[in-house]
């Protein structure tokens, strides 16, 4: 049993089948030796967390749930031959690993949109090499004359992240003009229901953020960025969060696919394929409807689900549907605003007493499992 990418989805492929059999070898693989907590990324601007406080090793945590672990990169996968030739890093020898199951948890990488300038200029946060970089080029910037700060996307990271940057600046009684710029009409705008985004905007805004809507990015220089409106402002630094797109693994395998992301079916194995399973961001799934968010809800769920398939696979027993849990169409999220802030949305309602507490205990829980 091999796991390729050890996010949320991975990892919870990985300590279900061992909670519920202890019969399968089980090979994780990862480019990275560590898992990371990655909805608080956007706090390690601010230093409300540190990179060893929100990842955790993954040699251990295999160790820990009797599974091996494999610092590699995927070169190729025969899927007739049920292999994959896995590449050492550093730069090494290439071995094969034999499969009877495979799980796709590829994640996703942070897109451009082929907008000229824009991934050589800008800075994100979608990595924690990538925040942490994006933090050290904050740590360096003067701010004696009020730089403009932009952050390009007004989804959830991009909300975030504004909202850490007033906190960044406040306890170094610095100053900036910061800049939260969104396409859409609105903030959020994968949102249905407008009450937060409102809720949202306002609070955003009184804390000193500028929030420009229906605005797009054309291009940007190396101290300038332009709007397809003809504007050109300066800045200082921009911050990029808007959208996402499969990861380079995923572009390269040929399987059945729409948009990009890997077709699976409702059992969440590759659609025609019996042993492949895909979960996390890299899967499209859509039943009755609804299509399952990019999320971590739905990364777990989903790994929760093809472990159990897999399981079910083997003792013959008939596989179980799975169903969406935070869908694009009914999205549900713990959004942090700053100072000490968050908003809760789920479908039909939404709050803010307790929010940011109840966010950090989710946090501080799921790390447990690591430690």
């Amino acid at each position: 049993m091999v796991v390729l990418g050890c996010g949320f989805g991975g990892v919870e492929v990985a300590r279900t089948l061992r909670k519920e059999t202890n019969e399968l070898e089980l090979v994780m693989v990862d480019r990275s030796t560590r898992f990371d907590y990655q909805p608080a990324y956007p706090e390690l601007l601010s230093g409300k967390v540190t990179p060893e406080e929100i990842s955790a090793d993954l040699s251990t945590f295999a160790a820990k749930i009797g599974a091996s672990f494999l610092h590699a990169e995927v070169q190729e996968i025969k899927f007739p031959a049920q292999t994959v030739t896995l590449g050492s890093i550093p730069a090494g020898k290439a071995q094969e690993v034999r499969y009877d199951f495979l799980v796709l948890a590829l994640g996703a990488e942070q897109t451009f949109f082929g907008i000229p300038g824009a991934e050589e200029f800008s800075y994100t946060v979608d990595t924690m090499a990538a925040a942490t970089e994006t933090k050290s080029a904050l740590d360096q910037r003067e701010y004696t004359n009020a730089p403009n700060i932009f952050v390009i996307g007004g989804g959830l990271s991009g909300i975030e992240v504004a909202g850490e940057l007033v906190d960044y600046l406040k306890a170094r009684d610095a100053h900036a003009h910061i800049f939260l710029v969104e396409m859409m009409p609105r903030l959020l705008p994968g949102f249905p229901r407008e009450t937060v985004s409102n809720y949202v905007s306002t609070f955003l805004r009184a804390r000193g953020v500028e929030i420009m809507t229906n605005t797009a990015v054309q291009e940007v220089e190396k101290r300038e960025i332009t709007f397809r409106d003809g504007r050109k402002l300066p800045y200082e630094l921009i911050i990029w969060t808007a959208g996402i797109k499969p990861s380079c693994l995923c572009e390269q395998l040929d399987l059945p696919k729409q948009k990009g992301w890997l077709n699976v079916d409702r059992y969440l194995r590759i659609a025609g394929m019996e042993r492949v399973f895909a979960v996390g961001d890299a899967a499209c799934f859509e039943a009755h409807g609804l299509r399952s968010g990019q999320n971590v809800e739905e990364a777990e769920a989903q790994g929760t689900r093809a472990a159990r398939n897999i399981l079910r696979t083997l003792r013959g027993a008939r596989l179980r549907a799975y169903k969406p849990k935070n869908t694009i169409q009914n999205p549900r999220a713990i959004i942090s605003l700053g100072d000490g802030k968050a908003v809760v949305y789920s479908n039909r309602f939404m709050f803010t007493t307790l929010g940011y507490r109840i966010k950090k205990f989710i946090e501080r829980h799921y790390m447990m499992r690591f430690r």
